[in-house]
């Protein structure tokens, strides 16, 4: 297959399984660490306790931070970062969901590099290596604990953006589906449906490969077949297995082609309405998907087929019409509010038109060649 010069990343070494993260503080120490500077959601209630104790009984100092919001502002990740660097932490750790790796990742860099975080906007322009960051992600939904980017919100802008390259991803990710099993319904469902809008933008975007296609539709199928599971049977550690891997495959997936116009609106949803990123990419993902399917209906299928659809005997319109109707059952079955219902005003807007237009990279990797009335269009559907 001829195609353009590309590279394959694959950043962190993965430790997978139940159980695994009791292995933190040996991981710890294969990376010559002695102090750990622990950033956890102290949302976790009881958990993180556990962790901690293993790290101490490892011989490990743990110098703790759990003062995580979602959608993680600068201001948050250089306070931190202040509080790590007095105290001269060797090692990051993060235990937590999206938000919290996120906000490690920040850290991780401005602990060897000055504040402040946005002069680092894109990828590439971190310039000092940085210490060694472990993920434990207690969601299944991001895949931040496989990506080579962070995801930074900047309230005096409104807006949201992305510092990556090669010092800013984990160095481990430890994959632990157990300690996903006290997550709320609602969470699951939301975080969930972000993945699954990771590895269909992945597959569906103008930059997709025949590797990340692979991750992608496989992603695809784990979700797919078990987010419901796992969403009203939080016990279930096959679902939840399953939906762990389902995201981590989605996160190396889109790490390596790219994401689209789902995530152009919802990251300015959550910038500006306080939206939850993966509540935000459900309400509007299956509008994109309808909007796109036109100029890609054979991956849209293919969607569909890794779903479990039976879409034999359907013409290609038909065939795409009941993989867009599949996402909105399964957002209706999830629960997912709409954007109405989920507080925003329509007021806002020409600001999100505008902001998907004008600041956010993927608007341009889109399968179909966007305009500002299209996106005004999708955000009317979706209300």
């Amino acid at each position: 297959m001829l195609m353009q010069q590309r590279m394959f990343n694959l950043p962190p070494v993965i430790h997978f399984g139940p159980g695994v993260s009791k292995n933190v503080g040996k991981i710890a120490l294969e990376y010559g660490a002695k102090k750990v500077f622990f950033i956890y959601d102290k949302a976790l209630g009881e958990m993180p306790k556990g962790i901690a104790k293993i790290l101490k009984d490892d011989g490990l100092d743990v110098l703790e931070f759990n003062e995580i919001v979602p959608n993680p502002p600068e201001e948050m990740m250089e306070e931190a970062a202040k509080i790590g660097r007095d105290a001269n932490v060797d090692l990051v750790l993060a235990v937590g969901g999206g938000s919290t790796i996120d906000t490690a990742k920040g850290v991780k860099v401005l602990l060897t590099n000055p504040a402040p975080l946005y002069q680092y906007f894109g990828m590439g322009t971190v310039k000092n290596p940085t210490p060694p960051l472990i993920a434990i992600p207690t969601t299944s939904g991001t895949g931040s604990e496989v990506t080579s980017m962070t995801i930074i919100t900047s309230p005096k802008n409104s807006r949201k953006y992305a510092v990556g390259g090669r010092h800013v991803p984990c160095e481990a990710a430890i994959a632990d589906p157990e300690l996903l099993i006290p997550l709320p319904a609602p969470v699951t469902a939301s975080t969930g449906m972000d993945a699954l809008t990771h590895a269909i933008e992945a597959y569906t975007c103008k930059l997709a490969t025949p590797i990340s296609d692979i991750f992608a539709i496989k992603a695809i199928e784990l979700i797919s077949n078990s987010l419901v599971k796992a969403t009203y049977d939080g016990e279930n550690l096959e679902a939840r297995s399953d939906m762990l891997m389902g995201s981590l495959m989605a996160g190396v997936a889109f790490d390596n082609a790219m994401v689209a116009l789902t995530h152009s609106i919802a990251h300015p949803l959550s910038a500006r309405c306080g939206l939850g990123h993966g509540a935000a990419n459900a309400a509007v993902l299956p509008y994109v998907m309808e909007y796109n399917a036109p100029v890609c209906p054979e991956r849209t299928i293919d969607v569909g087929v890794a779903m479990g659809l039976n879409l034999q005997g359907l013409s290609r319109e038909e065939a795409c019409k009941k993989v867009v109707d599949a996402i909105f059952d399964l957002n209706k079955t999830l629960k997912i509010p709409t954007l109405k219902e989920a507080g925003v005003q329509k007021s806002v807007f020409q600001d999100i038109v505008n902001d998907a237009m004008t600041y956010e990279p993927p608007t341009q990797f889109n399968p179909r060649k966007v305009t500002a009335a299209d996106v005004l269009a999708i955000l009317e559907k979706a209300y």
